[in-house]
């Protein structure tokens, strides 16, 4: 005859200590199946401003076991360890506000290209590449309306308007030794 061992539900004698050893949850849940945050290991925002913490679980150790939370869901039970977080933070993080690019009326108009009277951009070849005579162009230089990439030579190539009146087409290379301040200038309204 077979005998049928009942499963031992409470804890088990061991018999060569005759103490008893209690049985044990996994280390990263409590008593009630509540996993229990190790540390918060970096932050983002959400689209609608809502903050999510990168939180690394207390017994999983691999980087894909780490989870983002929004800051509500630990406040209760993890109040300390986010504390300390924004501490380290120096505070709380800030959502960062999204740069917004105005333009003036006037710079928005410089970096188009020119038109003719038809309404039609004015064909590249008509530019003449006149420049004037001087190591610096800095003075001369009334606006660099647009940089482009030369479709025959592959290199940049800028659209000056001189004080003058008249406009030409300049290697970027050209424009970098004769007037470096307006490149500069340029490229930061750009940016």
């Amino acid at each position: 005859m077979d005998t049928i061992i009942d499963p031992v539900s409470g804890p088990s004698e061991d018999e060569s200590a005759g103490e008893a050893i209690p049985f044990e949850e996994a280390e990263a849940e409590d008593d009630d199946g509540i996993y229990v945050v190790e540390k918060i290991t970096g932050h983002e925002f959400k689209k609608d401003g809502t903050l999510l913490l990168q939180v690394k679980w207390k017994g999983y150790d691999k980087p894909e076991d780490q989870t983002l939370e929004p800051e509500a869901n630990l406040l209760e039970g993890a109040e300390e360890i986010l504390e300390e977080y924004f501490r380290r933070l120096g505070g709380r993080p800030q959502r960062p506000e999204k740069p917004t690019k105005k333009r003036k009326l006037s710079e928005a108009r410089s970096t188009r290209k020119s038109r003719g009277a038809n309404g039609t951009e004015t064909p590249e070849e008509t530019i003449p590449d006149w420049v004037p005579k001087g190591k610096s162009w800095e003075r001369e230089v009334a606006a660099i309306e647009t940089i482009i990439r030369d479709p025959e030579t592959g290199g940049l190539v800028a659209f000056l308007q001189w004080e003058n009146g008249r406009k030409s087409r300049v290697s970027v290379e050209q424009c970098y030794e004769k007037c470096p301040m307006r490149m500069l200038r340029f490229y930061e309204q750009h940016l």
